[in-house]
């Protein structure tokens, strides 16, 4: 089994979030079965403001643990949480050369089949680039069969590779509304909406975080934008540790697949549930901001001669106005 818990967090230019009570749970368990977590940020920044916005939120936290736990998981060669945003450099992922079980000529082999669409600001949600490049530029420690605790333990143990988007659980969160990004040129941010859109199309497990309640601003509740209801999986209001007798946390093995909810896994869909190649969705993203970008540079000129000469001259109006007198 494989997990990449992204949630996504809007932010003005000094970027910020907050630590859902679980995450930190969560993250855990993400160490214990060798599993990776990303957090995605789509922002132009780095990456290193994306992590210490985390490692903020970690601090005010009431149920993150102390200092020792957060190097676990962020200080290590092979890190259980990654940070990426939207100018992120994605590369291949180094091999764990702690990793002495493993076929390092597999891992060549697939390391370098592994491709990356690099298309930044171009890739954002709707567009699943983003998503996938990042999913890309990770590796985790495949599951045996049955468990890696289990009887699939005796048996041959898959190296360590990038996850598949199947076996991938995005945890979504962000704003309804549509707002404008001036770090982009004005252009407008991604709302939940896209966000699913594009989670959906990679292939990937959808699960909407509902917002904590803002008293500065008007929420939308999920259940009224049933569009958006269409693209999830699942709508979690916690992930169950807002209360302490709460005796059925969400954890990794519930949202695996196969596991407490799903068997079957997920396959790239866009909005009305049709089958969808996903390089073509990513190139069709691609052009079009592209030509958005060139549109908005040039403008629209018109010329003064080309006014004149689509004017009507007075012999032309006379003559339509006949034939409609005729009729």
């Amino acid at each position: 089994d494989e997990k990449i818990h992204g949630a996504a967090f809007d932010a003005d230019s000094s970027i910020s979030c907050v630590l859902r009570p679980g995450v930190a749970r969560l993250l855990n368990e993400c160490r214990e079965v060798g599993t990776a977590a990303l957090l995605l940020s789509e922002e132009l920044g780095e990456e290193e403001s994306v992590k210490r916005a985390f490692l903020k939120a970690w601090g005010k936290s009431s149920d993150a643990g102390d200092v020792k736990m957060i190097k676990t998981l962020t200080e290590v060669d092979d890190p259980v949480i990654n940070f990426r945003c939207l100018n992120s450099e994605f590369a291949t992922p180094a091999n764990n050369a702690n990793d002495g079980s493993s076929d390092h000529d597999s891992l060549d082999e697939y390391d370098e089949s592994i491709e990356f669409y690099n298309v930044q600001t171009k890739g954002r949600s709707p567009s699943p680039a983003f998503l996938l490049d990042s999913l890309r530029s990770v590796h985790i420690d495949p599951r045996g069969f049955g468990g890696s605790s289990g009887f699939g333990l005796g048996q041959w143990i898959e190296p360590r590779r990038s996850p598949m988007p199947a076996r991938t659980v995005v945890f979504i969160g962000g704003d309804w509304g549509k707002s404008k990004d001036q770090s982009m040129g004005g252009e407008e941010k991604s709302t939940v909406y896209d966000r699913c859109a594009a989670a959906r199309a990679a292939g990937c497990r959808v699960i909407y975080l509902e917002q904590p309640p803002d008293p500065t601003q008007q929420e939308i509740p999920v259940q009224d934008d049933t569009q958006t209801m269409a693209l999830c999986d699942a709508v979690m209001s916690t992930l169950g540790n807002d209360n302490p007798r709460d005796l059925q946390p969400i954890t990794l093995d519930a949202v695996s697949t196969p596991g407490d909810y799903w068997l079957n896994p997920p396959s790239p869909r866009d909005d009305i549930g049709n089958a969808v190649s996903v390089d073509d969705i990513v190139e069709w993203f691609r052009s079009e901001r592209e030509m958005e970008e060139i549109i908005g540079e040039e403008g629209c000129v018109v010329s003064d001669d080309a006014v004149e000469g689509d004017e009507m001259s007075d012999e032309e109006m006379n003559k339509i106005l006949a034939d409609l007198d005729g009729l």
